[in-house]
């Protein structure tokens, strides 16, 4: 599951303060569970790849988050023309689909609820309705770069580099694009 957050006037301190808090709104809304915040590992380290053998063989989410600069509206009168000083998240959620529903009008009601719950953290404007997308992974222009097994997790870990050549859904959420002299670093978050 892939989700980008428009978060409204944030820097990226600020976000990444927060980034427990979106661990725990997804598994909340996602699993059903309510964890503490000191449950939850945040690191900016890669995990050992035992660690997240274990993490999937218990069907417990790990997100993997970066953080992007918005961009200055151009001359085709695209990009933000009053939010281009602050930034923006995008998650990447794996073991998701452990617990979402298989029944198509079932998990479009489940994204409907990430994306509510998701909209105190992102704290839009009033007259912006949905400050959340959420997308599937293995899809688009990554379709035939993002097959994630549990058995090439960790292989698929090693992506999320912005000096990587493989260009994977992890390349892009590590790559700050729009001010590429100012790469953000990725969090990687789990549960205990």
């Amino acid at each position: 599951m892939f989700i980008s957050i428009n978060n409204h006037r944030q820097l990226s301190a600020d976000i990444l303060l927060r980034l427990p808090h979106y661990y725990q709104t997804l598994i909340h809304t996602i699993c059903g569970n309510k964890i503490g915040r000191t449950d939850i590992t945040a690191t900016r380290k890669r995990p050992p790849q035992e660690v997240i053998a274990d993490l999937v063989a218990q069907k417990k989410l790990i997100v993997v988050a970066g953080i992007h600069d918005y961009h200055r509206k151009n001359y085709y009168d695209t990009g933000s023309s009053k939010n281009f000083d602050y930034q923006h998240s995008h998650l990447y959620v794996y073991g998701a689909h452990h617990y979402l529903p298989s029944d198509q009008e079932q998990l479009k009601n489940k994204e409907d609820l990430i994306c509510a719950n998701f909209k105190r953290h992102a704290k839009p404007p009033r007259y912006r309705s949905q400050p959340t997308q959420i997308d599937p992974v293995g899809r688009g222009i990554h379709c035939f770069t993002d097959e994630v097994l549990p058995t090439n997790l960790y292989q698929y870990l090693l992506t999320a580099d912005p000096k990587s050549t493989k260009r994977t859904l992890l390349h892009y959420i590590s790559n700050n694009r729009h001010n590429p002299t100012l790469q953000y670093p990725i969090t990687y978050l789990y549960q205990k």
